[in-house]
C-alpha cells in the first residue's frame, strides 16, 4: 500500500487515539524550559495526529495550533482536549506544504512528533523560517530505539506481520520513512542550523489487547493494509504475545531523539 500519509492512516484513527503513546510529562517540562515556553507562547504542532504532543504542549503554552491532513485525526484530538478541559488549541486541517496559508506569523515554536519524515523537510524549514518569530525553535521527535533493545514480543509480532503482509510490506512507506540524509543533516543545512540533541527514555506497561491494538497504528500495518484479514491478524498476534507472556501484560520501551533547533 502506497500513498500519502493521510491515505495510510485513514483507517487507523480510532486505534491511533487509543493506543499511540504520549510523552513523559517530566521530559515535556524540560523541553518547555529549554525553549522558554510559557503562557505567552504560540506553538505549531505539525502532523499532530490525535494530539499526543499537542495536548501536553497546550498545558504549558498560551496557544497551540494543531495541524494534520486528516479531519478524523483532528476530531479525535479535539475530543481528547475537550475531555481534559483544554480550550487553547486550534485544530486545522492541512499538510506541511500549506502551513504558510494556515498559520499566522510569529509563533515561538514548531514541533514535529514522529511526523517530520512525512514532510518535504527542506521546504517546510524554509517556510518556518519565514513564519516563526525571533528566537523561535523547531523541535523534531523521532524513535531511536535499537533493535537489540526490543522486548521479545515485538519481533514475534513482526514475524507474524511478515507472514500476513510479506517481508517487503514497508515498501509503500519507505520513501517517507527512510532517507539517506538524516533529519539532523537537513536541519543543520537550514536556517535553523543551531541544533541540540536530547534523548528521552521511558517505558510503559501494556495489556495484550493494547499491544495488539498498537500494531494497527503503524503506517505499514493499519487496518486497511490488512483488509479482511485484520481480525485474523489480531487474534493470532494476541496468541503469540500470550505464549510469551501468559499474564497478559508486556513492557514497551522507548528511546527517542529530540532535536531542538534554532537560528544561529
Amino acid at each position: 500500500m502506497t500513498g500519502s500519509p493521510e491515505g495510510l492512516f485513514a483507517s487507523a484513527v480510532t486505534q491511533y487515539a487509543r493506543y499511540r503513546p504520549g510523552y513523559p510529562a517530566r521530559e515535556v517540562d524540560r523541553l518547555a524550559d529549554l525553549v522558554g515556553l510559557d503562557r505567552s507562547s504560540t506553538v505549531i504542532d505539525i502532523g499532530c495526529g490525535t494530539g499526543q504532543l499537542t495536548i501536553p504542549l497546550a498545558e504549558r503554552a498560551g496557544t497551540v495550533i494543531a495541524v494534520d491532513p486528516l479531519a478524523e485525526m483532528l476530531e479525535a484530538g479535539r475530543a481528547r482536549a475537550v475531555a481534559q478541559g483544554l480550550t487553547n488549541i486550534r485544530w486545522l486541517q492541512g499538510d506541511s506544504g500549506a502551513i504558510e496559508s494556515l498559520v499566522p506569523l510569529g509563533a515561538h515554536l514548531a514541533t514535529f512528533a514522529a511526523s517530520f519524515h512525512w514532510t518535504d523537510r527542506e521546504e517546510v524549514l524554509r517556510s518556518l523560517d519565514r513564519m516563526l518569530g525571533p528566537g523561535a525553535h523547531v523541535v523534531t521527535i523521532n524513535d531511536d530505539l535499537d533493535v537489540a533493545a526490543e522486548p521479545d514480543w515485538v519481533p514475534a509480532v513482526g514475524r507474524l506481520r511478515d507472514e500476513f503482509l510479506g517481508t517487503d510490506h514497508t515498501v509503500g512507506t519507505d520513501p517517507w520513512r527512510k532517507s539517506p540524509v538524516s533529519h539532523r543533516q537537513i536541519i543543520e543545512a537550514s536556517p535553523f542550523a543551531k541544533v541540540q540533541s536530547l534523548h528521552w527514555e521511558w517505558e510503559r506497561r501494556l495489556t495484550v489487547d493494547e499491544a495488539v491494538g498498537l500494531q494497527f497504528t503503524y503506517s505499514y500495518s493499519t487496518p486497511a493494509v490488512f483488509g479482511p484479514r485484520a481480525a485474523e491478524f489480531a487474534s493470532r498476534a494476541r496468541a503469540a504475545i500470550l505464549a510469551l507472556h501468559p499474564d497478559g501484560t508486556v513492557i514497551e520501551p522507548f528511546r527517542v531523539e529530540v532535536l531542538v533547533a534554532s537560528r544561529p
